[in-house]
């Protein structure tokens, strides 16, 4: 009989979903007789408080002002017990019915991609007559650690040296963590259809640079100054904008910004051909978005910081050599004349991606290893 595999995630963006979908992918590949089950907790439990604590809220705080946002990340490490009594609380509704599923549904291993349903499933574990299941956890980080990302998790997969250090100081057993390559969806790096065919698919002129500005799942961050300053300042390049869910965005660049070298587009499940077309990214710097561009090798213009951890992320792209950050219209604009000039570190010449294997892929392995 085969092995169940559950695998939660809350849709705070896309990247905790992407992560999920993509372990997923290799998993089925690997275990095709495996039942496989993805899983956005909040909604599937129908759990408002979680919904509300950690869905609805992180869009909100994605509004925030920088400096508000910044305060109150900083009250974390201030006051790390007050932070995990709060977060604890909000799982109060969810934990007995997370405890049913697992007694119903019976998994083998818990694969979660968000560190709150680490916390829910370990919770849940701690109820009557809910037996023992291995738990994983995937911290998509690439530098910022956080006392709430000590969810109970059997094994940790890092996915740099600085996390691994962050999570000791957080009392996780360096035994406990696993490090591995960057993790995206492949079916978002593979594309069999010709670049030049999906390039006139888009409308992007042949000798023009493919830049691909994106603020992430839910389309929010300054973005109308962006395009407006490269619509002034830049020749020889197209600008894709990706609005996400942000359908208001989407209608506000469609009646405000007249220019041919502007192509904006809604949400879209599949963004393969998109980003296949892409001589550089741009955008909001959350993980999945800065992981995307190290394991394609196409450098990352950092425009916007949503949450405060992503500043971490941006250092880590700047440092590392995979992109620039430039949070003003202005110098957004002038990198991008620099790379049309220059046509130096884009797709053609940029340097081969830091991993071949994609850290999914190492992740469902142990998983299979875990369960033979």
């Amino acid at each position: 009989m085969g092995k169940r595999i559950l695998i939660p995630y809350l849709s705070a963006g896309l990247g905790h979903m992407i992560q999920a979908q993509a372990i997923a992918h290799y998993l089925h590949r690997m275990r095709p007789d495996w039942d496989i089950r993805i899983m956005d907790a909040a909604r599937e439990l129908d759990d408002a408080l979680m919904q509300k604590t950690f869905v609805d809220a992180w869009r909100v705080f994605l509004k925030m002002p920088s400096f508000l946002s910044s305060v109150l990340f900083a009250l974390e490490p201030l006051a790390p017990r007050l932070a995990r009594a709060l977060n604890r609380r909000s799982f109060r509704t969810a934990v007995p019915k997370a405890a049913a599923y697992l007694v119903a549904h019976k998994p083998d291993l818990i694969m979660s991609t968000h560190w709150a349903c680490g916390h829910l499933f370990s919770l849940a574990q701690q109820e009557p007559g809910v037996p023992r299941i291995p738990q994983y956890y995937l911290y998509g980080e690439l530098r910022a650690t956080y006392s709430i990302i000590n969810c109970g998790a059997d094994v940790y997969f890092t996915l740099t040296p600085r996390i691994e250090d962050g999570l000791a100081r957080l009392g996780v057993q360096r035994s406990q963590m696993r490090r591995v390559p960057v993790v995206v969806d492949p079916r978002m790096v593979a594309n069999d259809v010709p670049r030049d065919v999906l390039r006139r698919g888009l409308g992007i002129p042949n000798d023009n640079l493919a830049v691909v500005l994106s603020q992430g799942g839910e389309g929010i961050g300054r973005t109308l100054p962006f395009i407006e300053a490269f619509t002034r300042g830049v020749k020889g390049a197209t600008l894709v904008v990706l609005t996400a869910r942000n359908t208001e965005l989407l209608e506000e660049i469609k009646q405000r910004v007249r220019s041919d070298s502007v192509i904006a587009i809604g949400y879209q499940e599949d963004i393969s051909g998109i980003i296949a077309c892409a001589d550089v990214l741009a955008g909001k710097c959350g993980t999945g978005y800065a992981m995307l561009a190290m394991a394609t090798g196409v450098p990352l213009i950092v425009t916007h910081i949503g949450a405060p951890n992503e500043r971490e992320n941006m250092m880590h792209i700047v440092e590392n050599g995979h992109g620039w950050y430039c949070p003003r219209p202005r110098q957004f604009a002038d990198q991008v004349s620099l790379l049309v000039r220059e046509r130096t570190g884009c797709r053609e010449e940029a340097k081969a991606p830091v991993d071949r294997q994609n850290g999914a892929e190492t992740i469902a392995a142990a998983i299979v290893d875990a369960l033979a």
